[in-house]
């Protein structure tokens, strides 16, 4: 009878520590080797709240495996003040704050073309796979942590970034490396990388993969808690469009649910399927281009970019963003099971972070607190309010005061105030900074020159520095009011803000040369480029402002 319980006991410790990740359970005992691959995985919209939040919901073999088998920091913040999905992509891939890499925002203006330039826009290349503008990273002012992996290999190693946005995909590609990125019907390049797209990925533009999901039914996975631990449903200030509806079971067909039509391609990037497809392509880019398995480490980067989509229509409260995460944690599940059969867990590094958290939808939180002090703005409103503000101190009834309002940038207009009898631009200035926080929820606003005098709080002026590259930033910057947002749009939620729930993102490092642990020390996403060049072996990025996270780095 004893050796039956112990066997039972035996049985059970043993069912309760198994893993479908089987050869990944314990690192190598013998020696630390150079990983075959590095995978970097950035999680477009991932505060890490919701990685605490939903953990007791998610499999033991995705994001709850990377939290306790790898090193997990759970007090992650950016240092910059417009979190914004390309100024993430480029901290997470460079080691530095934008007043470094120079990637501001998504967008900036440009005062000499007199327009809004795309963060990754390139006039001097096209599209490889569809007809259209090209783009490339020409933009960033300084190298990524790929760009050092080839440098060291003699630019054997392959550094491929794959998304389903541009900016994501190459913003951590690097300069050196490749970049793919969803474009409608299929995954396509730039002429900054070659003239035409590898027979494999025109392969499976031609599959039918991305196609598959064609009337298929988005269904809630766990209805009762979503019950529970969610907003409801149905709600005014959801975002709905291209047939998906506000509500459970959403239907990925588009406009018209007869026919695949380009509204379908919409539908897909507004489902937990568009991710199905990323670790798909990403799956064949690891067999097709032989990474890993060439005596160098190559580097993959995984951009997930569902989460930002859903979690902007539908907010950080709802069941969409619940869901959708349970899936991308199975999906996530899946492709370590898939890297654990190519080549041993342990002999890749994988890293996991995320590009910038979200606030949630304002009028949720008046539903269920109605004093609260929360609300929308869009930049139209914005320039509005500078051009009455100036018109009325000046007496004047002018309409070119305001270049420009970007994010969060003021562009005046030089030329404008240069050439006419009213005040100098430091004056001008001065009167929106007094005047702006009279009309608008403005928690801080401030020049150039406010910055050198250090007139701002520290930390926020830290924050505030960080975000600014000179060239490209506005004449007057501003920081709204905590759960105030910068968002034109009646429904859906927006992030870009120095605030706790836009700053505080997942930071996670797992492989053999890496000591496990939860860390609550203050961490910045920037530390990731140099962890992992230390963890490789390799020269730090060229400008790198981040730190080496020592006490996770086994030595070899």
């Amino acid at each position: 009878m004893k050796r039956i319980l112990l066997l039972l006991t035996l049985c059970s410790l043993l069912s309760a520590h198994f893993s479908p990740l089987t050869a990944q359970n314990s690192p190598p005992k013998s020696h630390i080797s150079q990983p075959k691959l590095f995978v970097l995985i950035v999680v477009d919209q991932l505060p890490y709240e919701q990685l605490e939040r939903f953990k007791p919901y998610f499999s033991d073999n995705g994001f709850n495996y990377l939290m306790n088998n790898g090193a997990n920091f759970i007090n992650t913040n950016y240092e910059y003040a417009y979190t914004k999905t390309a100024c993430g992509h480029a901290a997470i891939a460079t080691g530095t704050n934008p007043d470094m890499n120079g990637i501001v925002g998504n967008a900036w203006y440009d005062r000499t073309k007199k327009k809004t330039v795309n963060c990754v826009g390139d006039e001097n290349e096209q599209l490889v796979g569809k007809e259209g503008a090209g783009k490339s990273p020409r933009t960033l002012t300084t190298y990524t942590l790929g760009d050092m992996l080839k440098l060291s290999t003699n630019f054997r190693s392959k550094v491929i970034g794959v998304s389903n946005k541009d900016r994501a995909a190459i913003l951590t590609g690097g300069k050196f490396g490749n970049a793919y990125w969803t474009d409608g019907a299929g995954f396509v390049s730039s002429t900054y990388y070659a003239k035409e797209l590898p027979a494999w990925v025109t392969k499976f533009n031609k599959s039918g993969f991305i196609q598959k999901f064609f009337g298929q039914k988005w269904e809630l996975l766990k209805p009762e808690i979503a019950a529970t631990i969610c907003d409801e449903d149905s709600n005014t200030y959801e975002s709905s469009y291209a047939g998906m509806g506000a509500t459970f079971p959403h239907f990925v067909t588009g406009d018209d649910r007869t026919k695949i039509s380009d509204s379908y391609f919409t539908a897909v990037e507004t489902s937990p399927f568009l991710t199905e497809i990323l670790f798909e392509f990403a799956k064949q880019t690891i067999t097709a281009e032989s990474l890993g398995t060439r005596g160098v480490t190559d580097m993959l980067s995984v951009g997930i970019s569902a989460t930002d989509i859903i979690g902007h229509n539908y907010g950080p409260n709802s069941p969409e963003v619940f869901d959708n995460l349970l899936r991308t944690d199975k999906y996530i599940a899946e492709f370590l099971s898939f890297l654990d059969k190519q080549f041993g867990l342990y002999n890749c590094l994988i890293a996991l972070s995320a590009d910038h958290g979200i606030a949630p939808i304002p009028e949720y939180l008046v539903k269920k607190s109605p004093l609260t002090d929360a609300g929308r703005i869009g930049t139209d409103s914005v320039k509005k309010a500078c051009l009455n503000i100036l018109n009325n101190k000046f007496s004047a009834a002018e309409s070119l005061w305001v270049e420009k309002v970007v994010e969060n940038n003021i562009y005046v207009n030089k030329e404008f105030i240069k050439n006419s009898r009213h005040p100098d631009e430091s004056a001008i200035l001065q009167t929106l900074k007094d005047s702006l926080p009279l009309r608008l929820p403005v928690f801080a606003s401030y020049t150039l020159e406010d910055l050198e005098k250090n007139s701002l709080p520290e930390k926020l002026r830290q924050q505030v520095q960080h975000s600014c590259y000179p060239p490209r930033c506005g004449d007057l910057m501003f920081v709204f009011k905590p759960y105030w947002i910068l968002d034109g749009a009646k429904d859906g939620t927006n992030h870009g803000m120095p605030w706790k729930y836009d700053t505080h993102v997942p930071l996670i490092f797992f492989g053999s040369n890496v000591t496990p642990g939860t860390f609550a020390d203050d961490a910045s996403p920037i530390d990731l480029a140099p962890t992992v060049a230390s963890l490789l072996g390799i020269e730090f990025p060229a400008s790198g402002a981040g730190k080496v996270r020592s006490e996770i780095v086994l030595q070899k």
